[in-house]
């Protein structure tokens, strides 16, 4: 069986991807303690992590079986049940599984998201864009991320919210940020997607780089003020 690491998870076992054997009548708890034993890094952790089975997330009672694929996903903010996923990732962005993460509260009516998009533009002087180059101050970056869903969470009843960057290269026509907020009524839900994508190009270090087909390289100049050249 394959199972993938992602976010602060890779690093902690020190592998993107591993190959695991277990037997025919495994689940998702038995595949925690193995990956315990083989890596010592992810020992005081896995029980804080999710484990994914086929873009889902699984019980520690499910069933595996070959051929499923298997993610460790780390919960940024906190454990098991946490409402909020907040993660930088250089993996490809499941959106699907982003929409997922809001679900299931018999409490929301309503469900936003927002999926930001590379979008192809071609340059006179360099051709065609081939793709987005991302680099973010992580921690500040997560932080920062934290604090406006917090602050979302402040202005509207915010049930569950998930906001996902990429960083690394990132092709035109993927996916380079998603987010997902659920609440209990449409107009809330509109509002709070909205203030969490404006804030985080506001005021979340992350930079983007243009990469055009001749191998030209150039910075993307932010189009939004700060805060403090807002109150300047």
């Amino acid at each position: 069986m394959i199972v993938e690491f992602f976010g602060p998870a890779r690093d902690w076992a020190g592998a993107a991807k591993v190959e695991i054997d277990l037997p025919d009548t495994a689940d998702a708890a038995s595949l925690r303690a193995a990956l315990k034993q083989r890596f010592p890094g992810l020992a005081d952790r896995l029980d804080r992590t999710r484990l994914a089975v086929n873009e889902a997330f699984a019980p520690d009672d499910a069933a595996l079986r070959d051929g499923d694929r298997v993610a460790v996903i780390p919960p940024v903010t906190g454990g098991q049940n946490d409402p909020d996923w907040i993660a930088l990732t250089t993996e490809p962005i499941d959106v699907a599984a982003v929409r997922r993460f809001v679900d299931g509260d018999a409490r929301c009516g309503a469900v936003s998201t927002f999926d930001g998009v590379v979008r192809t533009q071609h340059d006179s002087a360099h051709g065609a864009l081939v793709r987005l180059d991302y680099e973010a101050y992580r921690e500040m970056a997560l932080a920062q991320m934290r604090r406006i869903v917090a602050e979302a969470r402040q202005s509207w009843p915010v049930l569950r919210a998930a906001v996902v960057h990429r960083l690394g290269p990132v092709a035109v026509g993927e996916v380079s940020v998603a987010i997902a907020v659920a609440s209990p009524h449409r107009e809330e839900s509109f509002a709070a997607c909205r203030y969490l994508i404006d804030e985080l190009k506001r005021d979340v270090p992350i930079w983007k780089r243009d990469v055009f087909e001749d191998g030209h390289l150039a910075w993307v100049e932010p189009a939004v003020k700060t805060r403090n050249q807002e109150s300047a």
